[in-house]
């Protein structure tokens, strides 16, 4: 007989997306100490069940999120292209 395991991700409430987000973007935290995460992670118990590692991720999956947010955005920005005297420059001398 199968059973159906119930899920264990880490669902974040709305309090606590809030206190990350103040974390990240108002207190400056982007890479939390051990001490940091655990004291963070303590404060967050009172908004939901969470635990020191998803504090930790939730930090480094966000740090990564902007970079690749920042490298679409200046990838978007069309970048005029070099002339090279390696295919031809236009007079006819190759």
């Amino acid at each position: 007989m199968l059973c159906k395991r119930s899920s264990t991700r880490w669902a974040t409430t709305y309090d606590q997306i809030r206190i990350f987000k103040e974390l990240y973007y108002n207190e400056g935290v982007r890479s939390p100490t051990v001490e940091q995460v655990q004291r963070i992670s303590f404060q967050l118990k009172q908004y939901g069940k969470i635990k020191s590692k998803n504090v930790f991720y939730w930090f480094r999956n966000h740090r990564a999120r902007e970079k690749q947010k920042k490298k679409r955005f200046t990838s978007d920005v069309p970048v005029p292209m070099q002339r090279s005297g390696l295919v031809g420059n236009g007079n006819g001398t190759n």
